[in-house]
């Protein structure tokens, strides 16, 4: 197809300076009303985030309180534990102690009845003056002891008479109690006495000889093994 050539020319209008400042102030206008529009958006949307995190960390507080709360209940229950665990120690010291106190006291009854019913009704039946025990220690000086002197059964008279330790290494005589004249006892019961024989490096087979000499002219003797603890 072929086009016709043409020689016609079209000339628009210019536009006018009031028009255009017209376009102008009105496309300002577009603008300005976007960017307040996209504003209150901003501003609308940031209250409303800021209402959100305001009820988050609202809640967040109270969760914390909670917590705290919990937390000072845990230590208050974790205190009074502690003082109860304390309270129940100190009971079961004060309850041991005196456990063991009272079976201290019980053996003790029990030693001591046991000796009375020696002294009342011995094993071997046997009434009158007795060495019923010497109880030994030794150390670097000697020998220390404490010799037990009963009468069994009948109790009527007085016993009188002597009491004399010696110490021996076999046969052989180590040291006397007492150095000089014996030991004068006067009992109706029984009688405790003390005493030591100084003696050095005490052998392995060290014994003790105590003698009871009463008045009427009987002489009671027991032999009694020491074991050196030095």
């Amino acid at each position: 197809m072929i086009r016709k050539s043409t020689n016609e020319l079209s000339i628009k209008p210019k536009m006018s300076s009031g028009t255009r400042l017209t376009l102008i102030f009105g496309l300002i206008v577009a603008v300005a009303g976007s960017l307040y529009g996209a504003y209150n958006a901003g501003v609308k949307s940031g209250h409303e985030q800021y209402d959100q995190d305001a009820i988050m960390i609202g809640q967040l507080n109270a969760t914390i309180n909670e917590l705290r709360g919990d937390l000072a209940r845990a230590e208050e229950l974790k205190i009074n534990a502690q003082r109860q665990q304390q309270i129940q120690e100190e009971a079961y010291k004060q309850i041991s102690a005196a456990y063991a106190g009272s079976e201290q006291k019980n053996r003790y009854l029990g030693s001591r009845l046991d000796f009375y019913r020696s002294i009342i009704s011995p094993e071997d039946g046997q009434s009158g003056p007795s060495i019923q025990a010497a109880d030994i220690t030794t150390d670097e000086n000697g020998a220390n002891f404490n010799i037990t002197l009963v009468q069994s059964i009948k109790h009527k008279h007085q016993i009188r008479g002597t009491l004399r330790a010696t110490l021996y290494d076999g046969d052989n005589e180590l040291g006397q109690w007492p150095l000089n004249s014996p030991r004068s006892v006067n009992y109706q019961y029984f009688l405790q006495v003390a005493g030591n024989i100084e003696a050095d490096n005490l052998p392995q087979n060290a014994r003790l000889k105590v003698e009871l000499s009463v008045q009427d002219g009987e002489t009671l003797a027991r032999w009694f093994d020491i074991s050196p603890s030095v």
